[in-house]
């Protein structure tokens, strides 16, 4: 059953091995198209940047932005590569998908002052119970038949949210009941996710009441804790709603200010258990792809503790948010006068 789940993590959102759940699709869209004239393919490209630059920025008004807008009508230029798949016996339109050139979009997002929060991006664990009158209560597990669990995915990789789903095993169905999650039993979930090495939780209620389908949710990073409420006409509508509403709500708390007059800073870090072989390297690597790590010098290496200085744009804070995603560093204490971070790291 774990090997049935990394498989599904794995086709779903590609990660990075021992590091962090990057999100490969971050930079593409994927759109239905009636032809493959160059008109019909210049209106899908300019959808598909603007589809791009929210779930980037986890901002649904970035359209707004003068100079965002002024660049969705040059939007050609930033394909790095486009294909198309067939028609099928089922639909006549064709599917363009397009990847855009992250450094071409990134250098966008710079020039219109515009966060963003990188393609590395916390894990969600979701609890979900429907309710209806027909079936009663039930858990979406991670192979649940029906449009919920199709719909979460799918509105999860719109808004570039890498969600996982219990297995709802032995293990998982002896800690968890129904109502744990309808009466919303945060510290039972939270033990009982614990096997899945999830960054956060959602934690969510749905059903249909006089056609109108409705959620409640709690999203728990850490020691945060966010509410929603979503409805809809369709439990796509509902759904997506939620899933913008918790991509904004990350965005806000990871996300690294890329305005040239951003201020660059340099971090000392002393990082702790570097036991293994290949412990260093990874620590490295996981350093030089956050979103707001410019550059990383190694300093000292004594046993199992190695010492860096991390060259940074926006704050500290900042750093830390985007550090703890993976969980591979542990933050352990600070010295603010020396701007040093201790950590610990974790296989």
């Amino acid at each position: 059953m774990k090997r049935l789940l990394a498989v599904f993590i794995l086709c779903v959102f590609p990660v990075m091995p021992a590091l962090a759940v990057k999100i490969a699709s971050l930079y593409q869209a994927e759109l239905p198209v009636a032809s493959q004239s160059e008109d019909t393919k210049s209106r899908a490209v300019k959808i598909g940047l603007l589809q791009v630059l929210i779930k980037i920025s986890g901002d649904p008004d970035i359209g707004k932005n003068l100079i965002i807008r002024t660049s969705l009508n040059k939007a050609d230029y930033y394909i790095q590569e486009y294909s198309y798949s067939a028609a099928t016996t089922d639909s006549s339109h064709f599917m363009l998908q397009i990847r855009y050139n992250p450094t071409d979009i990134n250098r966008l997002l710079k020039k219109a002052g515009i966060a963003y929060w990188g393609e590395n991006r916390p894990l969600i664990l979701v609890w979900l119970a429907t309710v209806s009158p027909q079936k009663g209560t039930e858990i979406i597990g991670n192979e649940a038949p029906g449009g919920i669990y199709a719909a979460m995915t799918q509105q999860g990789k719109k808004y570039g949210l890498p969600l996982i789903f219990p297995m709802m095993d032995v293990a998982d169905v002896s800690q968890v009941s129904p109502a744990d999650i309808t009466q919303m039993a945060t510290s039972v979930l939270q033990d009982a996710g614990k096997r899945y090495a999830a960054d956060a939780l959602l934690v969510g209620r749905f059903g249909q009441q006089d056609n109108v389908y409705q959620g409640e949710w709690q999203l728990i990073l850490g020691n945060n804790k966010w509410e929603f409420t979503s409805s809809g006409t369709t439990p796509e509508e509902a759904i997506g709603a939620v899933m913008s509403n918790i991509s904004q709500t990350l965005a806000k708390y990871y996300k690294v200010q890329v305005s040239a007059t951003s201020p660059a800073l340099w971090v000392k870090l002393e990082v702790s258990k570097i036991a293994q072989r290949n412990d260093l390297d990874s620590l490295i690597q996981y350093l030089k792809q956050l979103t707001a790590v410019q550059q990383v010098q190694l300093s000292t290496i004594s046993d199992d503790v190695v010492e860096l200085s991390v060259l940074i744009r926006g704050s500290s804070l900042s750093f830390q948010q985007n550090a703890s995603i993976g969980q591979h560093l542990v933050l352990k204490a600070q010295d603010e006068a020396e701007n040093k971070l201790f950590y610990e790291w974790t296989r």
